[in-house]
């Protein structure tokens, strides 16, 4: 805790520091006083994650905790439904040119890095047994954003999995890791229609190489877009997965995964 009251020497330490002490608060205050589910998104809750990530100033943080705990959102709600949401709106203004490649970068750095916060916080805070999953989670070539996967993965600790994240692995890692580790499933995420053919190549390794039949998941932003039946048939076709689909609790027990809710008591 050292570096809590050490002089700070730069904005990014004292930006982490602040995101940190939130996280903490959030999680030890919040998490019994909270309630159950996720409702519809709050827009003024929406509203500071955004600008939090547009700006990275503490004082929307302060104004985000004031605002959690007077309507009762978790750290789990934030994780799962906000962080997302703010992503979204950060892309859109991008996309939109509302916003330059670097403030995006900006944003969507300060997301995760709350992201990575809250999550150890809640880690922390919360204790309890871990599931029988096994998963790798990874991205095929030519993908670039991340921010997916890792709040795929926070989900999946969260409720017990054990999850192996592997960004962009090249041929020669993916086959070292499946040699040395056995996995209850491999879950691919796929943001958008150029990433179809490579992880249809990744899907190829992954049955090469694997030394039995690991059901293989396709995720991620473009399954979410593309949602219909004929839109996953068609993923699942092209790429070789054996499930396509943008729900984690649907893909775990597609793949046999009892999963153990431990964090969400």
């Amino acid at each position: 805790m050292v570096g809590l009251v050490h002089p700070v020497t730069s904005s990014k330490h004292s930006e982490d520091m602040s995101v940190r002490r939130f996280a903490m608060r959030v999680v030890s205050e919040l998490a019994q006083a909270s309630g159950t589910g996720h409702a519809a998104l709050s827009t003024i809750i929406a509203k500071l994650v955004t600008d939090f990530a547009r700006s990275g100033d503490s004082r929307a943080l302060s104004t985000l905790y004031a605002e959690m705990r007077m309507r009762r959102i978790s750290a789990e709600e934030v994780l799962d439904a906000y962080l997302p949401n703010a992503l979204g709106v950060i892309g859109r203004e991008w996309h939109n040119e509302e916003i330059d490649i670097l403030h995006a970068s900006l944003a969507c750095a300060r997301l995760q890095n709350l992201l990575r916060e809250l999550g150890r916080a809640w880690a922390s805070d919360r204790m309890g047994p871990v599931g029988d999953g096994r998963i790798l989670l990874t991205l095929p070539k030519g993908e670039q954003h991340t921010f997916g996967v890792m709040l795929a993965a926070n989900q999946l600790r969260r409720i017990g999995v054990s999850v192996k994240v592997m960004l962009l692995p090249a041929a020669t890692e993916l086959r070292d890791v499946l040699a040395h580790n056995r996995f209850n499933a491999v879950f691919i995420s796929v943001s958008n229609k150029t990433s179809v053919l490579p992880c249809a190549a990744m899907v190829r390794e992954l049955r090469t190489w694997s030394h039995e039949d690991i059901p293989i998941v396709i995720g991620g932003g473009l399954v979410l877009r593309e949602n219909s039946d004929t839109d996953h048939r068609r993923i699942a076709d092209t790429t070789g997965a054996d499930i396509v689909t943008s729900d984690i609790a649907c893909a775990l027990h597609s793949c046999g995964i009892q999963q153990t809710i431990a964090a969400a008591e």
